[in-house]
C-alpha cells in the first residue's frame, strides 16, 4: 500500500491543519514559518494541480506525465509521509516544475509579490510540494491500477475535492490570513520574460486558482 490513502487531501495536510508534522517538517526545510509557509502553500498547491490537469488533458502530456509518475513510485521507500517530507528532493522538484508550467519563473514570481515573500522563499515551498504530488498521484496510479486515461480523470477527481477543501478553509478562516488580499494581489503586473502564449496560459492557470476561493 502506498502513503496516501483515500482519505488523505492534501490541501488539508499542508494548509488546513495547523498541526500537521508534515507541514511542520517542510516548513522548516524552507526557513519559513509555518504560517508563511501555508500562505505560499494555500495557493501554489492549486496551481501546481491545475497544472497538472491542464496538462493531461493533452495527449502528449498525458503520457509523459504517466511515465514521470513511474520514477515517483518508491512505495516501499518511504515510511510515513512526514518520512517523504523529511527527504524530498527539491532538485526533482524544481525539474517538476518545470515540465508543470510554461513559465514557472513567472508564477513563482506572481506569488512571491500577492504573499509578501521573496522568490527565493516561494521557489523552496513549490520545489518541496511538487514531488510530494507527484508521490501522491503515482500511489493512486498504482494503488487503482490506472491507465492513461484513468490518471487523466483521477487529477480532475483529486481537483474537485481540492476544490472543495479550499472553499471550505476559505470560508471558515477568513481571520488565519487575508487570503482575499493574498488573492487579489495574485494577478498584478509581473516583470518576467517568457512568450506571450506562455503567459496567458499560466494567468489562466491562476484564474483557476482564483475562482476556487470564490
Amino acid at each position: 500500500m502506498g502513503l496516501f490513502n483515500q482519505a488523505t487531501n492534501l490541501f488539508d495536510m499542508f494548509v488546513s491543519n495547523d498541526q500537521s508534522e508534515e507541514q511542520e517538517t517542510l516548513a522548516n526545510r524552507a526557513g519559513l514559518s509555518t504560517s508563511d509557509f501555508r500562505k505560499v502553500a494555500a495557493l501554489g498547491l492549486p496551481a501546481i494541480l491545475h497544472g497538472i490537469n491542464r496538462n493531461t488533458n493533452d495527449k502528449a502530456g498525458n503520457e509523459d506525465f504517466n511515465s514521470a509518475l513511474k520514477q515517483h513510485e518508491d512505495v516501499d521507500q518511504y515510511q510515513s509521509i512526514k518520512q517523504l517530507s523529511s527527504e524530498v528532493d527539491p532538485q526533482d522538484g524544481d525539474n517538476i516544475l518545470g515540465h508543470i508550467f510554461g513559465n514557472k519563473d513567472g508564477v513563482t514570481n506572481r506569488i512571491s509579490n500577492t504573499v509578501g515573500l521573496s522568490s527565493s522563499d516561494v521557489k523552496k515551498v513549490l520545489v518541496l510540494l511538487a514531488p510530494i504530488v507527484m508521490k501522491y498521484f503515482a500511489d493512486r496510479k498504482k494503488e487503482k491500477n490506472l491507465d492513461n486515461t484513468g490518471v487523466q480523470q483521477e487529477t480532475g477527481s483529486i481537483l474537485g475535492q481540492l476544490s472543495n477543501s479550499v472553499k471550505n478553509y476559505s470560508k471558515n478562516n477568513s481571520n488565519s490570513f487575508d487570503m482575499g488580499g493574498i488573492l487579489g494581489g495574485l494577478f498584478g503586473n509581473d516583470s518576467s520574460k517568457g512568450t506571450t502564449d506562455t503567459k496567458q496560459e499560466d494567468d489562466g492557470l491562476l484564474d483557476n486558482v482564483l475562482d476556487m476561493f470564490k
